[in-house]
């Protein structure tokens, strides 16, 4: 959850980093799905395993990142998507990372 104590720069950066990181984790998740695509143009997989992936990916994957990057949860979608390297701390920078410091030891035990 958002704390009130953040100054109103500090929630702006923390909502630019959860979407950074939200639009990187679609995209990966959507080059997979892409990938199914592709197998199905080669007539490698039929029109309904390929239905049935891409609801697959909207029901659990894009779910997933949709509730995973909510904006109650954007510290903690931060740090999770630094622990994860989808995000960098050279991006995030000094001030976000001191914010986030109990919460990147907590999703680095994750």
């Amino acid at each position: 959850m958002v704390r009130a104590e953040l100054t109103k720069s500090q929630r702006r950066r923390m909502a630019e980093l959860a979407d950074l990181a939200y639009q990187r984790d679609l995209d990966a998740e959507l080059a997979k799905l892409d990938g199914h695509f592709a197998r199905w143009r080669a007539s490698e997989l039929s029109c309904f395993d390929l239905a049935a992936l891409i609801q697959a990916f909207h029901q659990d994957s894009a779910r997933d990142l949709a509730n995973r990057y909510d904006r109650k949860f954007r510290e903690f979608a931060v740090a999770g998507a630094i622990s994860r390297g989808v995000l960098t701390q050279a991006e995030a920078g000094p001030e976000i990372l001191a914010l986030l410091g109990p919460k990147l030891s907590l999703s680095d035990s994750l």
